[in-house]
């Protein structure tokens, strides 16, 4: 059963490295001084901002539209993965392979960080099944000085996960070298670093933490969300513009109660009431102009925020219709640069640190990868196009462009 599911115990952390040459690099990481950003605040953002939420959404719809396709050195090798990957979520988690990619690529994005779970048999000699890790509740374990734990090479000796109602027998056994260093809180347990695979967007000096798309613009975001709320509170105060009264002319000296008559009167108009006043009692709105500055302010945060996020503006607010066609072209081919990168980096991770590991414990022959989909927003007609002319020109002939034909427009 997964740790997220039914919490296990004893298990023994393993190398998979044994064919390795042994070695003793130079770059051996070292803690980091500075904490990373919390994960929460990152949370309440995409949560609370609309060009964040739809930004990020958009992203990972664009992502996961492009497809995929598992494959490994052979048939036989293939077959394995995609039948493994088809009956995940019967042990752990409830869950499919595409929606634990989706949150993995959507995770990334947010926090900067993404964990699965291999969950083991109970003989912690197999990997059965796939889960995914709240980002929130999982980090490096740590020792008494809140440093990350480490061994010899400068990697991390595991995780420490938070959980509810934590006993000493709950999780994984730590490493015999290094279980008197590890402290623990009340509500963490131990997790082994085989069991975790672990997905870094963007990282910085050792690389122990990635970098999402939201932290790099998290303060403009927050002064963005601040002054539209200082506007949306100042609009709620006055409604409309103030009526101010005039009170008395050359004829007619205002006297106090005059004043005090007319204001209470004032105090009580609305727009379905109607009110009658000497002539020589002047009534009008005092127009308050708003400062230009305000709407120069946040459209330069909106901006800093769309450059974070690496989505065009225009894409990211759904107002294009005044951004020249040409641009928006130009914007959306650096968009698909941006997630086929995203891409990128991920399966790379889920090559080394999942199929490699489901090969090694499981004893599969051979190794498997994902090959993703094209990303972009080319039309149709234009790829189309494009064949037929490789096909006029000699490049490629029809028979070797079929099958990524049908693949393309869903005809298989």
């Amino acid at each position: 059963m997964g740790i997220i599911s039914n919490l296990i115990s004893n298990t023994t952390t393993r190398i998979l490295s044994k064919s390795v040459p042994s070695g003793y690099p130079l770059s051996i990481k070292m803690t980091p001084q500075d904490a990373p950003m919390d994960f929460s605040e990152l949370e309440k953002v995409y949560k609370a901002d609309p060009i964040v939420f739809n930004s990020i959404n958009k992203a990972v719809q664009m992502i996961m539209s492009a497809g995929y396709e598992i494959q490994a050195d052979s048939e036989t090798t293939k077959e394995y993965f995609v039948n493994f990957l088809n009956e995940i979520g019967n042990i752990g988690e409830s869950l499919t392979f595409d929606e634990i990619l989706e949150s993995v690529f959507k995770y990334q994005m947010i926090y900067g960080n993404a964990y699965i779970e291999l969950v083991f048999n109970k003989n912690k000699d197999r990997i059965v099944d796939l889960a995914l890790f709240d980002p929130k509740r999982l980090d490096y374990a740590k020792d008494s000085q809140n440093k990350i734990l480490l061994d010899e090479f400068g990697r991390p000796v595991g995780y420490a996960f938070k959980v509810e109602n934590a006993t000493p027998n709950m999780g994984d056994k730590p490493p015999e070298k290094y279980k008197n260093q590890i402290s623990l809180d009340y509500n963490q347990i131990f997790v082994s670093r085989d069991r975790v695979c672990h997905f870094k967007l963007y990282t910085v000096g050792d690389r122990f933490y990635g970098i999402g798309l939201i932290e790099p613009a998290y303060i403009s975001i927050l002064r963005k969300m601040k002054i539209e709320e200082a506007q949306t509170n100042s609009i709620y105060s006055r409604g409309t513009y103030p009526v101010i009264a005039y009170v008395g002319d050359e004829h007619h000296e205002a006297t106090p109660q005059d004043i005090d008559a007319v204001l209470k009167n004032l105090v009580n108009l609305q727009h379905n009431r109607y009110m009658a006043f000497q002539h020589w009692v002047k009534v009008q709105p005092l127009e308050v102009k708003q400062s230009d500055i305000v709407e120069t302010t946040l459209e330069y945060l909106r901006l800093n925020e769309a450059a974070s996020l690496g989505m065009p503006l225009a894409f990211a607010t759904g107002s294009g219709e005044n951004t020249n066609k040409a641009t928006l072209y130009t914007q959306s081919r650096f968009l698909e640069f941006t997630l086929n990168d995203i891409v990128k980096r991920t399966l790379s991770t889920l090559r080394k640190y999942m199929f490699k590991r489901i090969s090694f414990y499981n004893k599969v022959r051979g190794n498997a990868w994902i090959k993703w989909g094209d990303i972009g927003a080319e039309e149709i007609n234009d790829k189309a196009q494009r064949l037929i002319n490789y096909i006029k020109t000699g490049v490629l002939k029809p028979e070797e462009i079929k099958d990524f034909a049908i693949r393309s427009e869903g005809l298989a």
